[in-house]
């Protein structure tokens, strides 16, 4: 037999793991000193013990290889725990790929960002006042074309010439799904306003920062980012309660109605 020291050395195991196996009635010494309390261990249990470190590496807990370790235990539940114990790192293998393919994925995603980022030339311009017609109302992405078909609408009934379209993006802090959007159409001659569309001139400002992208009316884009970068790395910044301009005009090679290129407007002055 061995006292613990001498088993501790020979199995590599800390004689404080011993005692809380012991303490655990997972491996008990084959004699215990009634007197001194000093325990003892055969060769044999060595055999024990690498079983249990085994079953341990494999990610079972210590309360499941002591019902393993038992005398009593059949194998086919033996068998049945390794199964479970299988199917459950399989499920965590595919969780962490999962996780990977969506790290990969934005990578991907990061890399095409950086690679657009600047893409597009900024142009620096005044813009003159323009009378326009325009529909104002909170609502989703999705239902900026139904508010250009009210506001044809209306143009159309007042017999109103209207020329390129232009969405004006006003701030919402408390907006949720809907947004604060303003559609409106540049128009050539007056007329009586009426309740919900309003005919207005928008001020001259003079220095828009700008930029020419494609888009799409119905999804966010990246173009207006691209700009927010330019703005701050030139030294300039964005003139408050001056709302983001969009100008659109149909993109008729796309064959998609709701496809545009568009001129982004940022009203600036330096910082």
């Amino acid at each position: 037999m061995f006292k613990i020291s001498e088993f501790s050395k020979i199995s590599q195991v800390s004689i404080k793991t011993l005692r809380y196996y012991d303490q655990l009635n997972l491996l008990k010494p084959v004699h215990t000193d009634k007197f001194t309390g000093y325990r003892y261990y055969s060769a044999d249990q060595m055999f024990q013990l690498h079983r249990i470190l085994a079953y341990k590496e494999l990610g079972f807990s210590l309360d499941q290889i002591r019902q393993m370790m038992g005398e009593q235990i059949p194998l086919e539940q033996i068998k049945g725990m390794f199964r479970l114990k299988q199917a459950e790192i399989q499920a965590m293998l595919e969780m962490e790929q999962a996780k990977l393919d969506r790290i990969k994925e934005r990578l991907c995603t990061i890399e095409s960002e950086d690679k657009r980022q600047m893409a597009h030339d900024v142009v620096l311009k005044k813009v003159e006042s323009q009378l326009v017609l325009s529909y104002r109302k909170r609502a989703a992405l999705t239902q900026i074309p139904e508010l250009f078909q009210a506001l044809d609408d209306h143009a159309g009934n007042s017999g109103l010439s209207t020329r390129s379209q232009m969405v004006l993006w006003h701030g919402c802090e408390e907006c949720d799904d809907d947004i604060d959007i303003e559609v409106a159409r540049i128009v050539t001659s007056d007329m009586p306003s009426r309740s919900p569309f309003t005919l207005k001139r928008l001020p001259e400002v003079p220095m828009m920062a700008t930029l020419i992208h494609h888009c799409n009316t119905t999804s966010p884009c990246t173009a207006s980012a691209e700009l927010a970068v330019w703005i701050e790395r030139n030294g300039y910044r964005m003139k408050e309660n001056e709302p983001r301009r969009e100008i659109c005009i149909p993109h008729e090679k796309s064959g998609d109605a709701n496809s545009y290129v568009a001129e982004i407007q940022i009203a600036v002055e330096r910082a």
